[in-house]
């Protein structure tokens, strides 16, 4: 994500035609799933969620996306593209807003963007395959420690010192982890009575993500052990 963010400050930032959107407030959508795919944004503060919705109704949230990251990359492809999916403020968010040609006339022009893109779009592209894996082969509890672990990363200790603080929903949690509310809510609870998070309302802290991870660790190993012992059994 360096390479990406000296990229855009190197080169991006000289360009008349990129724009600075400071102080967008949560709830704020940046884009619909379907519409035209005309910019392109760069995170400078904040976090956004993508939210994918199908036919009837169902939902998932692909990814949260933070400080250093980009969204919007559809309008890379040669032909006029959709955005595949919503974007929206999840916490409030300054970013850099990039038009369509002025982004490829950019890439076209530098080696050193062109070049942080593809980096960029290789780690989206494994963290989407990381998803998949943890849908398929892993229980609730583990995607619950594993995702709030990791979005620990893209927010700062609270002055108080009390963790990091997560502008998350259960329901958000849910849709993030493709479980039901009722049963991340639930897990939650359990992970609550072990000290592992705080609930509170549109928010959830993890007071330590090293202990979040030790337990996500400890999780996988239960679960894989069970089902090497059930396989040994039939």
């Amino acid at each position: 994500m360096t390479s990406l963010a000296f990229a855009v400050r190197n080169v991006l930032l000289a360009a008349p035609e990129v724009s600075r959107l400071s102080s967008i407030r949560r709830t704020t959508s940046l884009f619909s799933q379907g519409q035209v795919a005309d910019s392109l944004y760069f995170i400078e503060d904040g976090l956004i969620k993508l939210t994918r919705t199908n036919g009837s109704g169902g939902r998932i949230i692909l990814a949260i996306c933070g400080p250093g990251q980009m969204i919007g990359e559809e309008l890379l492809s040669s032909e006029m593209p959709n955005y595949y999916c919503e974007a929206e403020i999840l916490a409030q968010a300054t970013l850099l807003r990039i038009p369509r040609e002025s982004m490829l006339k950019i890439i076209a022009g530098s080696s050193e963007v062109a070049t942080a893109v593809i980096n960029f779009l290789l780690e989206r592209k494994i963290a989407l395959s990381q998803k998949v894996e943890l849908l398929c082969l892993h229980d609730v509890e583990y995607r619950i420690l594993y995702y709030l672990a990791e979005l620990s990363n893209l927010v700062k200790p609270h002055e108080d010192g009390e963790g990091y603080q997560l502008p998350i929903t259960q329901l958000e949690l849910a849709d993030m982890i493709g479980a039901t509310r009722e049963t991340t809510s639930t897990t939650l609870n359990q992970l609550e009575r072990r000290g592992l998070v705080k609930l509170s309302r549109r928010l959830l802290t993890v007071p330590s993500p090293v202990t979040l991870r030790s337990a996500a660790t400890q999780r996988a190993a239960v679960t894989n052990g069970n089902a090497e012992h059930m396989s040994q059994s039939t």
